[in-house]
């Protein structure tokens, strides 16, 4: 491949440095167990680009007296643009036709975020939503990456042109010293905000722009350092020592740095600043030689390609051979990724990039030409979301229609546990909602749901006065599942039903593992809420209590087990009702399916088979406590367990009567859990009557 930008002026050390970090993050997402610390290669990325962009800006301002935002802009479009869209274009028609409709609704979503570069936006956001926490990776994920490098392109010319305006009117314009003061207040500020948020919320900190900004910002202060050449042999040691200190301390945080090292944080410190080292340093160093050696050229020139190539084909190539990725298969991601991207280089984004004609365009027709683009880019991330719309809307009407007719074995009343279950060959083939579908099945409503706060949220089902039962039902997302069966039960048995749920967090003096510090702190004031809320309605006839095995397990103290920890947290709970004139009935947590169940059910066509079942040892494995508590409780608690409703003896079916039962791994679909009414309710009824005697 000859290189139309090769010249004396090139940084080669930079180049290796580019190629280093693509390295590391295609080999970490490939055999992340070998290269721990890879994905600190986006931070490696993330300093070049603050070095670079900020060189540009400031010798453009440097030598014309101002900066030119259309023209810059209009630059970095035509870099960045061409490779970018023909991924998400090539990437979203794949997704079409190999991917299962189950993950369209989310892909289709990242992908009309990336085309528009927030997707760092949307995955914070999914960071920090429990029912997104099951998302599966999808082929844009990597995309956050270059949002937060787009955010920063658009940032800081801004600032320097309206710092340089503010000045100029002070004839006091000095371009360097001015982005030196702005550069090193981004570096403080974003540092400090990354360690605080990466403490109180990871997710989000992981892909924030406001948590990453200090790296581009050190990348941007290196470049207005202007070093002079050495001329002694100790001038030219010690720079090139720094050199290869900061290869070193990136070598070094491939493995000192983990998945479960808090990140980006103050642990970011280390890529961040060696990577700035060798920027600062690198030039004239033996560094250069090592980044002009053809293989790391070639790697470094084409890194933004293999970038964005090797992560589609990590995620979609299991979804075609129907298997993981062994070690030929991510062998073939890698020469496969490293091959497509030379290829798209040479032919499609250096010819636009060095063409004539192109560079002589105006930076209002490259914006026209980039529009054009993303809108044909988000079309097909909206022909996605269509296609998925068209399905939930059929598999809508059928499933309503199926509610409204006589089939008396549909759902739960199928029976597939009892003696005598009841089977209806109408229901061989029906899969309802359907699957496309099921993971939007919620019948969860905002009026009693607590997301991240500590807001005790009830909303009411039933008669508010003259009921002939008044329950209380609280607990976590799986209690909040249940909201249509509590619905039917109050209405069919003049019962009133308060329901009140929060994310990952039920009803325990037990203290909950929890993904932030303001999470527990949500979490706990809502329990106290609860239990002062249980108080003050002493005309309560029982509490109902549900809660997730799996989700927000508890914190065990040492000399204790998880069995014990989970019984004791749920029994302290339960007596400050039982105290306060309040019997608990508590259910059994449902069980759960496999990762790849919905997956499993989009590919199947004609009568349903057990080809996506789950062994009822594994599907009831998780330990909830609620029998032991019960036990431990005494007279005044009673325990459900609906397990035969979802499983025979041995297997707990995907479909049952028809209904798919599970929305994702943990809950179940609206559509169940409303089948499961008759009997949850009869087993209501019974514990009631029996708390009465």
């Amino acid at each position: 491949m000859s290189d139309p930008r090769r010249s004396e002026s090139t940084r080669w050390d930079v180049q290796g440095l580019r190629a280093f970090a693509v390295l590391a993050v295609v080999l970490y997402h490939l055999w992340p167990n070998r290269l721990p610390g890879g994905f600190v290669g986006v931070d490696v990325f993330f300093v070049v680009s603050g070095y670079l962009i900020t060189g540009h800006l400031l010798r453009e301002q440097l030598r014309s007296g101002r900066i030119a935002l259309g023209a810059f802009w209009a630059r970095r479009a035509k870099r960045l643009l061409p490779g970018a869209f023909l991924t998400l274009a090539a990437t979203g028609v794949a997704v079409l036709l190999v991917v299962p409709s189950t993950l369209w609704g989310q892909y289709g979503r990242e992908l009309i975020a990336a085309s528009v570069y927030v997707q760092n936006w949307q995955l914070a956001s999914d960071s920090v939503d429990y029912l997104a926490s099951d998302n599966q990776p999808s082929p844009f994920q990597h995309f956050w990456s270059l949002s937060v490098e787009e955010q920063f392109y658009i940032a800081l010319p801004v600032l320097l042109v309206a710092l340089a305006a503010l000045l100029r009117r002070a004839r006091t314009v000095y371009p360097v010293t001015t982005a030196r003061v702005l550069l090193g207040a981004v570096v403080v500020l974003s540092l400090v905000w990354s360690i605080v948020e990466t403490r109180t919320a990871p997710g989000v900190a992981y892909f924030s722009t406001a948590t990453r900004a200090w790296e581009f910002a050190l990348g941007g202060l290196a470049s207005t350092v202007a070093l002079p050449r050495p001329v002694t042999t100790v001038a030219r040691s010690v720079r090139t020592g720094g050199a290869w200190l900061g290869v070193a301390g990136l070598v070094a945080s491939l493995w000192v740095i983990t998945p479960a090292t808090p990140f980006p944080g103050s642990a970011a410190i280390l890529p961040v600043t060696s990577a700035a080292l060798v920027v600062l340093l690198g030039a004239r160093s033996g560094l250069e030689r090592l980044g002009r050696l053809a293989p790391v050229a070639f790697v470094g020139r084409t890194s933004y390609a293999v970038y964005l190539w090797h992560w589609p084909a990590i995620v979609l190539l299991p979804l075609v051979t129907g298997h993981a990725l062994g070690t030929r298969d991510k062998v073939a991601v890698l020469v496969g990724a490293l091959l497509l991207a030379a290829v798209t280089t040479r032919f499609v984004e250096e010819p636009l990039r060095f063409s004539r004609r192109i560079r002589t365009l105006r930076p209002r027709r490259v914006a026209l030409l980039g529009a054009l683009a993303t809108v044909v880019v988000v079309g097909i991330g909206a022909v996605t979301l269509g296609a998925l719309e068209v399905q939930q809307v059929q598999a809508a009407a059928y499933q309503r229609s199926l509610e409204r007719g006589d089939v008396p074995c549909f759902g739960a009343a199928a029976r597939i546990g009892s003696a005598e279950p009841c089977a209806d060959p109408r229901l061989a083939d029906v899969r309802v909602p359907a699957p496309a579908a099921a993971g939007t099945d919620d019948a969860n409503l905002p009026a009693c749901w607590s997301n991240t706060t500590a807001d005790f949220n009830v909303c009411s089902f039933g008669p508010r006065t003259g009921a002939r039962a008044h329950l209380a039902a609280i607990g976590d997302s799986h209690n909040n599942a249940l909201i249509s069966a509590y619905r039917a039960i109050a209405e069919r048995n003049h019962w009133r039903i308060d329901v009140a749920g929060h994310v990952g967090c039920y009803l325990t003096t037990a203290q909950q593992q929890a993904p932030s510090v303001a999470y527990t702190e949500a979490c706990e004031g809502w329990k106290r809420a609860a239990i002062a809320w249980i108080g003050d309605h002493p005309d309560l006839d029982a509490l109902v209590v549900t809660h997730a095995a799996t989700k927000s397990p508890v914190i065990v103290p040492e000399g204790s087990t998880n069995e014990q920890t989970v019984v004791d947290g749920l029994v302290g709970a339960w007596r400050t009702a039982v105290d306060a004139g309040v019997p608990v009935i508590a259910i059994r947590d449902n069980p759960v399916t496999g990762a790849g169940t919905l997956d499993c059910l989009a590919r199947m066509s004609g009568p349903t088979t057990d080809a996506c079942d789950t062994p009822r040892s594994v599907a009831t494995a998780p330990y909830d406590g609620t029998e032991d508590a019960v036990r431990a409780v005494g007279d005044r608690a009673r325990a459900i367990d609906l397990t035969d409703s979802y499983c025979t003896a041995t297997t707990c079916p995907a479909v049952v009567g028809g209904v798919v039962v599970h929305r994702d791994p943990t809950h179940v679909t609206g559509t169940f859990a409303r089948t499961l009414a008759p009997y949850l309710g009869a087993d209501l009824e019974r514990a009631l009557a029996s708390l009465a005697r």
